[in-house]
């Protein structure tokens, strides 16, 4: 049995890119512009500041708030927009509030701390700046 044309794999190859800008985002051709349409000139993450140190939310376990703090974007309508991940932010919110709900106080190794979601933005070829938006005060424990 002889090998196809090497052509034949460049006619495949083009037909499909054809097929996937006429069609858009049809099943199985797809343009993927999930990645190509989002502007990444900003980030942001859920974690907890500690004074001047921020810290990832699963440094700590025990936690008391004085209010749920929540991954609602909205929360932080005045630093809107900001690029975020909603499956990263509610787990860990999640993991906060399984740390209140389990009924653990904080204890004596307890701290007052900040959770926020802290938002970076990329402007040009300089330095990012940091924005914080307050989600909730706690008193936080490893």
């Amino acid at each position: 049995m002889t090998a196809p044309p090497r052509w034949l794999g460049g006619l495949a190859f083009a037909t499909y890119a054809a097929a996937a800008l006429g069609a858009g985002n049809l099943y199985p051709f797809s343009t993927f512009e999930m990645y190509g349409s989002t502007s990444l000139d900003s980030a942001s993450r859920i974690v907890v500041r500690d004074g001047d140190a921020v810290r990832e939310i699963e440094r700590f376990s025990r936690w008391r708030c004085e209010v749920p703090p929540s991954a609602d974007p909205r929360v932080c309508l005045a630093h809107w927009p900001f690029f975020h991940m909603e499956a990263v932010d509610r787990a860990a919110i999640a993991r906060v509030r399984a740390g209140a709900e389990a009924g653990a106080e904080a204890g004596a190794e307890a701290r007052s701390v900040e959770v926020v979601r802290r938002i970076w933005r990329f402007a040009g070829g300089s330095a990012p700046t940091v924005e914080d938006c307050v989600l909730a005060r706690c008193e936080a424990a490893p």
